[in-house]
């Protein structure tokens, strides 16, 4: 099985680039026979719109190369008409803060006509039915499932929801043993930690450009990123924690002594977090929740947020007063090497 999943990654590699040439294909069927009995395990599930389930920043149709649960599934066909499947797909836990795998175990006869074979389950959900079609030369089975389970993450408010929709599957088949039935699947990938790693640690404040250069320490200096002007900004930081929670600390330069000087306020939050492709979704906790849509850097592990009307010191040369001013503002947190 595990050499199976080796040629999953390859096969996965092959959709990625669309298109693999047929001696490879025909070289990894080799230890397989024509005849359909045997097993057969999910190699593509390929749905309407793309998902970042393992949390890489990089999203997909083919849900299985999602590496969440999908890759799992199986189906084997016995020589005397029966069958028996498991089926795992995504579901969303903690109120849709994260995902888990479920697992849906079922068995019943099949019937087989030319390149057509049908089946309809015993046990389970009995009663229900699928067709697949066989192609006999690459040992493939494939179907339609048109009101199939999954998940789709909600933009609008930052969770994973449930929802149904048509999803391609294919079975490709790696054993004429019909009784595998995947027991020894001893996969420990069906949740990526690399979306997760890139998270996980403190992100301190590094860069907030403002619209206009403001020289608020007097040192003949203007600069458009406060952080070089008031020392408070440098305090704001955001701890990301594996089991999806963070908090963080925000401080911000606020007017003070009758507008003549500057103090600093700080305030913190607790909340969830969600990864989807280049965004990370924080929420905050408490009566009073707050959504916060960031952008993740990669290569430089740097999260950034921008605000179009926000509240930020001026300082004013021809009355000698601060005031606060509206405008843009760019927020930039860099990854903490510690």
């Amino acid at each position: 099985m595990k050499n199976f999943k080796l040629y999953m990654l390859a096969a996965a590699g092959c959709l990625a680039m669309t298109s693999c040439s047929s001696d490879d294909d025909n070289g990894s069927n080799n230890n397989v026979s024509d005849d359909i009995t045997g097993t057969y395990e999910l190699s593509a599930a390929v749905a309407t719109q793309a998902q970042d389930y393992d949390g890489d920043g990089d999203t997909s149709t083919d849900l299985v190369t999602e590496g969440s649960c999908y890759n799992d599934s199986w189906i084997s066909f016995h020589e005397n008409g029966t069958y028996d499947e498991s089926y795992s797909y995504s579901t969303m836990a903690n109120g849709g803060v994260s995902l888990e795998c479920h697992t849906e175990v079922s068995s019943g006869t099949y019937t087989r006509n030319g390149n057509t074979i049908h089946t309809t389950s015993t046990s389970g959900t009995v009663g229900v039915e699928a067709s697949y079609v066989l192609d006999v030369s690459n040992h493939t089975l494939k179907r339609t499932a048109g009101n199939s389970t999954m998940t789709r993450f909600n933009e609008n408010t930052a969770l994973w929801a449930e929802a149904t929709g048509s999803l391609q599957l294919v079975f490709k088949k790696y054993t004429d043993n019909d009784t595998d039935n995947g027991s020894t699947d001893d996969d420990t990938d069906n949740t990526s930690t690399s979306g997760m790693a890139e998270i996980m640690g403190n992100f301190g404040l590094d860069a907030l450009i403002a619209g206009s250069a403001q020289d608020l320490d007097d040192d003949g200096n203007s600069s458009t990123d406060l952080t070089n002007e008031v020392n408070c900004y440098s305090d704001s930081h955001i701890m990301f924690h594996t089991n999806g929670t963070y908090e963080e600390t925000r401080s911000r330069s606020v007017l003070g002594n009758l507008n003549l000087s500057l103090d600093c306020d700080t305030e913190t939050s607790t909340g969830t977090w969600t990864r989807v492709g280049n965004k990370v979704f924080t929420r905050s906790s408490g009566n009073a929740s707050t959504r916060t849509t960031f952008d993740l850097d990669s290569s430089t592990h740097i999260l950034s947020r921008s605000e179009s009307n926000g509240d930020y010191p001026s300082f004013n040369t021809l009355t000698n007063i601060f005031a606060m001013v509206s405008g843009n503002l760019k927020y930039e947190y860099q990854k903490s090497n510690n």
